[in-house]
């Protein structure tokens, strides 16, 4: 189980289960509140009407009382000699027994005028309670009433008793409270006890003494209970919160199988009570089974519930986890898989829900993704392709011919047999490009590609290859020096059957070519490469499309002749100030303004004529003098900056500047002394510097960026290792080299290419700089790919400052 998971369908179900919980309980204390209000009022009603019921009763039976009191006299005959005491007597006697049978009279008294208390039946009887006699004694006309419980309870009415016309004091009825409370019981079904007010509240844990009570076997201890319960209370007493013959609820009780209420009716009489007891069993067993059918109901409902949705959510939970387990698959490609494995449900129904969407979107996710991963694969593809070839002339570029060539010259060496090196240049390419431009140039050059792949080297087993501008070399893995100059006479006639046409100009070219053997020659494939552009250069000196053998008895003459001469050239260019800087505009093709210039090195021969950088720089770099020249184009540069605020120059570093860790503090001081703010100050390596020397271009990247100036990446494409250490080198901007732009607008493979690198930047946060935009139609597709500059002819030539035009005005004069 995984630790810290709780599935969907548990939370649903707690928290479903929870709620109806709450629900269904407070349903049933709703309910059964509503039952219990329900039945106190029923029972409010009841206590009343039962009180009133045995008020009334006792009401009549002084009514029945006062009747009997006035026909006692006349039960008999009355006889002309008797007094009335006699009268009453004889009466008595005869009817006495009859009016205990019938009409419960358990006495009868007479009060005479003179307040004496005479006995008149039984013989031994209660004695007349002081009260009574008080109030007959106090109104002789008047029927008297009084309930008094002595040792017993007894109702006694005194009626006035009239003797021949004349009042002759009071006859007294006594009768038992008893017979009333069992005719309220017959009544009502209730029970009652009479007991003195004072036992009934603050004597209770004493002992009651009940003056009547019906059923007493029976309710006895249930209303000492009663009573116990009562006086057990803090409650203030009954009898202080209670009107005169209102009933007061004291307590309700249970034993094992019944429930009952009892209830006190206060002052019944002058300090007497009155306990009624009721049966409540039915109503209490009606309430529990509403409870219990409530709960009962809202359980079922729960169950019902959860039960329902649970199978609601089985399938939905099952799919959905299901699709948790197969996400995975999109993170390992496996887009097929997911899809053959999470079929579609509902699809196309008003059925679906959240689930069948989640489906659908991984569906179209997957789907997206395979597209995306294909489109990568063969993004990636053509990269590595790319990186691997030139994009003119589909041949191997430099990189990947080295690396044949070094094949080559390990097999010769382990199977001690012998190859040859072909150095092919183009002779006088350059007029080509001068007078019908560089279209018709790369045109020229993939003709003789064309021509050399098919011809004399499709059969040979050689390897062919482009190592920039109008170079080409052969690698022969297995031939001797005859089959050797064999192969250049037919590379010079192939090249010499490539005739174009422009712009009434007829361009033929012929190829001067350099041969060397391996490992005869040597076993480097850097030195082989070496002596065959020498050999190349010797046959240039024959005349055109010529080839020279190479020979090590030349090399170390011409290399040092060519090397001292130029190093002095250069020597002498720095002292005669005769070094200069050209600018070439670069545009930011979002809003067509010039952004910045890329300052570019030349030197004038002592004639005035300029000299490419191609004829010295080499020299220097082998001289060690390419690190003062790296330091007067900054210094120049900088200079030249303070001059112009608005000028904003790009500038390019040597391989061996890269190493010098100098470099940033005299970057940093030229600012300073020039006063130029470190933004406008770009510097440039190629890749294949930076990726040479990995470790001391990314310090150095580091350190020029942490100044505030920008660091740019130049060649981007042809290097050693193209883009794959791109996200790894502290970079502003990555240029891409122009071999993949000259084409773009009608090579849908370095399209490929420049929207990859640039999407590629874009997402590491660099800017992209096109070279080599040489029209619109270029320019457009830049535009098109989302290029943030571009640079080359169409945009501005490499001019040199003027002062009438300074800076930025100047490069925008250019430009348009």
């Amino acid at each position: 189980m995984i630790e810290g998971y709780l599935s969907l369908r548990w939370k649903a179900l707690i928290g479903l289960s929870i709620v109806l919980a709450l629900v269904n309980t407070s349903l049933a204390f709703f309910s059964y509140t509503q039952l219990a209000d329900q039945f106190e009022w029923h029972q409010t009603l009841v206590r009343d009407r039962q009180a009133k019921q045995l008020q009334a009763l006792l009401n009549d039976r002084y009514q029945q009382m006062s009747r009997l009191a006035n026909v006692v006299p006349l039960l008999v005959a009355k006889n002309a000699d008797e007094t009335l005491e006699e009268h009453l007597q004889r009466a008595l006697n005869t009817n006495g027994v009859m009016l205990d049978l019938e009409w419960d009279i358990h006495s009868v008294h007479w009060i005479k005028l003179n307040g004496q208390i005479q006995l008149l039946w039984p013989q031994q009887a209660q004695t007349l309670p002081a009260t009574l006699s008080a109030q007959v004694a106090k109104s002789p006309d008047e029927t008297a009433r009084l309930l008094a419980c002595a040792n017993q309870c007894r109702q006694f009415l005194a009626a006035p008793l009239l003797w021949q016309g004349q009042s002759s004091g009071a006859l007294v009825l006594g009768r038992s409270v008893a017979d009333a409370l069992l005719a309220f019981h017959a009544l009502t079904g209730a029970e009652a006890a009479v007991l003195p007010s004072a036992s009934a509240i603050g004597k209770a844990k004493d002992g009651v003494q009940f003056k009547a009570i019906t059923h007493p076997e029976i309710t006895r201890p249930l209303f000492e209970r009663a009573l116990y319960v009562k006086a057990s209370t803090d409650e203030p007493s009954s009898t202080e919160i209670a009107d005169a013959g209102q009933p007061t609820t004291i307590t309700v009780l249970a034993d094992s199988k019944d429930w009952y209420e009892v209830f006190v009716m206060h002052s019944l009489a002058a300090g007497i009570d009155v306990l009624i007891l009721n049966k409540i069993t039915t109503q209490q067993q009606s309430i529990s089974a509403a409870t219990r059918l409530s709960i009962l109901i809202g359980t079922s409902g729960l169950l019902l519930s959860v039960t329902l949705l649970l199978l609601i959510m089985r399938n939905s939970l099952a799919r959905l986890r299901r699709l948790a387990e197969l996400l995975p698959l999109l993170a390992s490609h496996q887009f097929s898989r997911i899809r053959a494995l999470l079929p579609l449900h509902n699809r196309g129904l008003p059925l679906r829900d959240e689930i069948d969407l989640m489906v659908e979107t991984v569906h179209k996710l997957s789907g997206r993704m395979e597209i995306m991963e294909q489109d990568r694969e063969q993004a990636r593809s053509a990269l590595i392709w790319m990186a691997e070839h030139d994009p003119l002339t589909k041949l191997l570029n430099r990189r990947r011919f080295n690396q044949e060539l070094k094949h080559g010259i390990e097999n010769a060496t382990n199977n001690n047999t012998n190859g040859a090196l072909l150095f092919v240049d183009l002779d006088q390419f350059k007029d080509v490009n001068d007078i019908s431009g560089h279209h018709m140039g790369d045109s020229l050059l993939q003709q003789v590609a064309e021509q050399l792949t098919k011809g004399a080297t499709a059969s040979s087993g050689s390897i062919l290859g482009r190592l920039g501008g109008d170079e080409f070399a052969i690698v022969l893995p297995d031939a001797s020096t005859e089959q050797a100059i064999d192969m250049a006479t037919q590379v010079q006639k192939q090249v010499q059957e490539v005739i174009i046409q422009a712009h009434g100009w007829r361009h033929q070219v012929s190829a001067s070519i350099g041969i060397v053997l391996f490992p005869q020659h040597g076993n480097n494939a850097q030195q082989l490469m070496a002596y065959a552009d020498l050999a190349m250069y010797q046959a240039k000196e024959k005349g055109r499309g010529r080839w020279h053998l190479f020979s090590p008895e030349d090399t170390g003459r011409e290399r040092a002749n060519a090397r001292v001469i130029w190093a002095e050239r250069i020597v002498d260019a720095l002292k005669e100030d005769r070094l200069e800087l050209h600018f070439q505009p670069i545009l930011e093709i979002a809003t067509g303004e010039i952004w910045r210039a890329e300052a570019l090195l030349r030197m004038r021969s002592t004639d005035g004529k300029l000299i490419p950088p191609g004829h010295f720089i080499p020299i220097a770099e082998e001289t060690g003098q390419i690190l003062t020249l790296d330091h007067w184009v900054l210094t120049h540069a900088i200079e030249l900056m303070q001059h112009h605020p608005d000028l904003f120059l790009s500038v390019n570093l040597s391989a061996q500047a890269v190493q010098d860790s100098s470099l940033p503090g005299e970057v940093k001081r030229l600012l300073s002394t020039y006063e130029v703010p470190p933004s406008q100050l770009t510097l440039e390596v190629t890749e294949t510097v930076a990726i040479n020397s990995l470790s001391n271009a990314t310090r150095l990247m580091h350190e020029i960026r942490a100044i505030g100036c920008r660091f740019a990446l130049d060649d981007f494409g042809t290097g050693f290792a193209s883009y794959a250490y791109l996200r790894q080198l502290p970079v502003n901007d990555v240029k891409i080299d122009g071999a993949f732009i000259r084409d773009i607008a009608y090579s849908n493979e370095n399209q490929i290419f420049v929207r990859a690198v640039t999407e590629m930047s874009h997402g590491m946060d660099k800017k992209v700089i096109a070279e080599f935009v040489e029209n619109a139609d270029i320019l457009e597709v830049l535009a098109d790919i989302g290029i943030d500059f571009a640079q080359g002819y169409h945009i501005g030539r490499p001019v040199p400052p003027t002062q009438q035009q300074p800076g930025r005005q100047q490069l925008l004069y250019v430009s348009n």
